[in-house]
């Protein structure tokens, strides 16, 4: 006969207790109502639907030509960066690079802005990647586009920044130039350590809270639900960005009330542990397009050593530095001039 303890039975009692009030509290948010995206056709740009990486999602992007283009006008592809989509602050690079004589294409990754896939906004580095080689084959073999095939640049931005490297380490010979500005290079492990020792007790209390949503998505999964974290908060939240100056920085960027296709500040919980393992850095060796590195001396979420590791890897890349400036700095200002002076004159350098 089996017996249990009446003080045993009561301390596990407790204990479930304890645990159902904490994941009952845990940071985050639920999955929330999602339609198929009604793509908004715009005045200037021309939609193009494609297949993404995944061989299944449909992705949304929009081609932009110059003003008074040519015929085999070199292209220009855009990666943004963690958990943003192309309508979030990409026009002045756009409207920069058409006027400096280039086309440019613009897309979504999946599960994010005008893309399909669900649950939506899962960060998936990886994935992004084959999306991102999935925009530069539609642009290679869409004969209809009016592009140079063979005169293909790409620009990355933070996260997109690493993730414009990796696909420029396929050595496609149709990439002829990268720009590579403030990448997120290290994995994201390395960059929760370096938050935890200039801000110990804040991002120990930030990993608590982590712990308890991940653990939340964890029960969740088992019925085919997910929950979500904020992509960018305070620090000491459970958001995955909350550096100095992340929150401020990060909405800056976002269009008002979420933009035309709702971008939310939230991503799954199991995004983290995707980008705690992707290393960007790994794969640079492989370079082989001219490439240009930006980087910001005082960026906390990219750190400028790990760019300047980068550089010195990549054979032949050229490297900025920007004296003075954290990672948002780079979007607005004085710093906003140099950096699209010096990307256009290296696209032209290298495309025309």
């Amino acid at each position: 006969v089996l017996f249990r303890s009446p003080k045993l039975s009561l301390v596990s009692g407790a204990l479930a207790v304890l645990l159902a009030a904490l994941l009952g509290n845990a940071p985050g948010v639920p999955e929330w109502k999602y339609d198929l995206p009604n793509i908004v056709e715009e005045e200037k740009g021309e939609t193009i639907q494609f297949t993404g990486g995944d061989g299944t999602t449909t992705l949304t992007g929009r081609l932009f030509y110059p003003t008074g283009r040519k015929k085999q006008t070199p292209v220009v592809v855009l990666a943004h960066g963690f958990g943003l989509t192309q309508d979030c602050s990409l026009d002045i690079f756009v409207n920069a690079f058409n006027d400096a004589g280039f086309a440019t294409f613009t897309f979504d990754y999946a599960t994010f802005g005008a893309s399909e896939g669900f649950p939506r906004h899962v960060i998936n580095p990886s994935g992004q990647i084959a999306d991102l080689h999935a925009a530069i084959d539609v642009i290679e073999k869409t004969d209809s586009l009016q592009v140079d095939t063979s005169k293909i640049g790409l620009w990355g931005t933070s996260y997109g920044g690493g993730h414009v490297l990796v696909a420029a380490a396929s050595q496609n010979p149709s990439i002829r130039a990268v720009v590579s500005q403030v990448p997120a290079l290290g994995s994201g492990a390395e960059s929760v350590l370096a938050t935890l020792m200039r801000t110990p007790h804040m991002t120990t209390v930030a990993l608590a809270k982590t712990l308890l949503a991940s653990m939340k998505w964890a029960l969740l999964g088992i019925v085919g639900k997910t929950w979500y974290v904020p992509l960018h908060g305070l620090l000491g939240s459970a958001a995955m960005m909350q550096n100095e100056g992340d929150n401020e920085g990060y909405a800056a960027l976002l269009p008002p009330g979420g933009g035309k296709y709702g971008h939310r500040n939230a991503a799954s919980v199991g995004s983290v542990f995707r980008v705690l393992m992707h290393r960007p850095i790994n794969s640079v060796a492989s370079v082989v397009a001219p490439s240009l590195l930006i980087a910001a001396e005082h960026d906390t979420l990219c750190p400028v050593e790990q760019v300047v590791k980068a550089a010195e890897i990549i054979e032949g890349a050229e490297l900025l530095v920007l004296p003075g400036l954290g990672h948002f700095d780079v979007y607005s200002g004085d710093a906003l001039k140099e950096i699209l002076s010096s990307t256009i004159n290296f696209f032209q350098k290298h495309l025309k």
